[in-house]
């Protein structure tokens, strides 16, 4: 189904997201059977973006904080702790909603609802 957007805007979202999960891959000592799934669903009044990754995961403490401005758990150099702040307020922008599901040595799952385009010409 049609949501209202800003495309731009939304592919930063994914390409933050999914730049997150690769790292948190790579963080992995093994290597083998590694997934990043990418799914969507309609979600009752709005369509449900699932990323899904097989990384390092994080603790609660590290979740609580995720979408704090420059907090970061990369090394110096390597981020600048912007970029799951700057998702969230775009997600926020187009009336959506984010969470973050994860588990320490298993993943992580962003779930992002954004809602469907209200036709009003009906």
């Amino acid at each position: 189904p049609y949501i209202e957007c800003f495309p731009g805007k939304l592919n930063q979202v994914f390409m933050n997201v999914m730049n997150n999960s690769i790292q948190a891959i790579n963080q992995k000592k093994i290597k083998e059977k590694n997934k990043l799934i990418i799914s969507s669903r309609l979600n009752g009044d709005s369509v449900c973006i699932c990323i899904e990754d097989t990384g390092v995961g994080m603790i609660p403490e590290v979740k609580a904080k995720v979408f704090e401005p420059f907090f970061t758990t990369k090394d110096v150099g390597e981020g600048t702790g912007i970029g799951m702040s700057i998702v969230f307020k775009i997600i926020e922008s187009h009336h959506g909603k984010i969470e973050i599901e994860s588990e320490l040595g298993v993943g992580t799952k962003v779930l992002i609802n954004l809602p469907l385009k209200i036709d009003l010409s009906a």
